[in-house]
């Protein structure tokens, strides 16, 4: 594998456009922005992808 840093060429965009690669990180401080938030009685609870609350913050 070439893990050499270039800008890709018209053939290779065709090829990986609309990819998506993902590496599960175990850290707490990373956050997992595919899930989502929503606020409810002035507080603004935020969700994993699989819609678990992972923080409560005030609004």
């Amino acid at each position: 594998m070439d893990n050499s840093i270039r800008q890709l060429d018209i053939g290779e965009m065709n090829t990986v456009s609309g990819g998506m690669k993902w590496t599960p990180v175990n850290n707490p401080d990373v956050i997992d922005a595919r899930g989502g938030q929503f606020t409810a009685l002035g507080l603004t609870f935020t969700v994993d992808l699989e819609g678990n609350i992972t923080s409560i913050t005030p609004r």
